[in-house]
């Protein structure tokens, strides 16, 4: 009898829709942010454990990372293809950005991958990333930077939004902390005898406020006076901006961080303090390949009856993967509803049953697209072609 490997994908996922709805409300309402997602990981190894998968946790140095391994009967002359998935929470907003279902998400195209070559004998080695700290300190780039993916073909991971996208460009980041040390006074006795760490950091964002009218249309500044003061009669002699900046391309980015570090060391010398600037790994732009985003979008177009909207910014530390592998990065809309990420609504939306559909049906596009490159050499031979293009 003749299966079609779409039908395996679609069926291998459907029998797991259960189990991934319980361990998305599990992630969801248990929000755990980047580093100190203890729970998550245990949530989702426990289970790839109970489906008798191979997992290897603590990868790459970091405790809440985790990999899962299968290799198909047929052997692993096939590629070996990964998919990512993220776990991590927003502070105070929880699950704004739907890691819980870019949790699920990895898992179910990995169960379904690995039915496709278990059913149909297609030789090959899929792997599930378990990826912490996206939101922040870059967990992908640390396991990249240990060698987690190693050896690894294809890398794709699917992402909610307000729509859907292949061929999505994300914005380069980097983001910093900056520190202004100065020294207290009373501020009605001795005010004189003070330097005011708080005004530095007034000072610091005021001028990237002036910046702005000449930064690029894509370039982006943003950030906060995280500690300003405890008290409002006590000259402050300690400051903390948390910082982030953005541009189209990774090219120009130490463009702009020139320009903005340049800014904290003047608001220093203005106010007398001193500071320092600890900077985080920085998130290259996703660069997509034509060939698997034309693949999603045709898929996705064909469901939805829309076609797909790319003007979607943000950053993802899955761009510093797209320079060193062939990836596929799919965005989908969570709902239908145009709800902003990083938003107190989308983190309720996450919760949804639709949102749990629609993220099976990007996953379950993502594994065809796998698939099809596992058994059509033709097409896997343009995505190699795209990729080097």
């Amino acid at each position: 009898m003749f299966i079609s490997i779409e039908s395996v994908i679609h069926q291998a996922i459907s029998d797991a829709s259960y189990d991934l709805r319980r361990l998305s409300l599990e992630i969801h309402d248990n929000p755990e942010t980047a580093l100190e997602e203890k729970w998550a990981c245990r949530y989702i190894t426990e289970y790839l454990n109970g489906e008798g998968y191979k997992v290897e946790q603590g990868v790459g140095g970091l405790e809440t990372a985790f990999v899962a391994s299968y290799t198909s009967p047929s052997g692993n002359s096939g590629l070996n293809v990964g998919f990512c998935s993220e776990y991590d929470a927003l502070p105070l907003i929880g699950h704004g950005c739907g890691h819980n279902l870019i949790a699920i998400s990895g898992v179910a195209m990995f169960l379904a991958l690995s039915k496709v070559m278990d059913t149909c004998g297609v030789p090959g080695t899929v792997k599930l990333f378990g990826t912490p700290a996206e939101e922040a300190k870059g967990g992908k780039i640390i396991m990249h930077k240990q060698g987690v993916f190693e050896g690894i073909d294809l890398l794709m991971m699917v992402h909610p939004s307000a729509a859907f996208c292949g061929n999505w460009h994300s914005q380069a980041s980097l983001s910093m902390t900056v520190e202004y040390f100065g020294k207290s006074a009373h501020a009605a006795m001795s005010p004189w005898d003070g330097i005011n760490a708080g005004s530095a950091a007034t000072i610091a964002l005021q001028t990237i406020g002036v910046l702005r009218e000449q930064l690029k249309p894509d370039w982006r500044a943003h950030g906060i006076i995280a500690d300003g003061g405890q008290v409002a009669n006590v000259i402050p002699d300690y400051s903390r901006i948390e910082y982030t900046i953005r541009t189209g391309w990774s090219e120009e980015l130490d463009t702009l961080r020139t320009r903005i570090l340049r800014i904290f060391e003047a608001a220093a010398l203005a106010t007398g303090c001193t500071h320092k600037v600890k900077e985080e790994h920085a998130y290259l732009d996703n660069l997509a390949n034509p060939v698997l985003a034309e693949m999603y979008d045709d898929i996705m177009s064909a469901k939805y009856q829309k076609q797909p909207d790319c003007n979607v910014g943000g950053s993802t530390d899955f761009g510093n993967l797209s320079h060193s592998f062939i990836t596929l990065h799919g965005m989908y809309d969570l709902a239908g509803t145009g709800v902003p990420n990083h938003s107190k609504e989308f983190t309720k939306g996450a919760r949804t049953k639709e949102a749990h559909e629609r993220t099976l049906f990007a996953a379950e596009t993502i594994a065809r697209i796998a698939a099809r490159c596992l058994v059509d050499k033709e097409f896997w031979s343009k995505v190699q072609q795209a990729h080097k293009d």
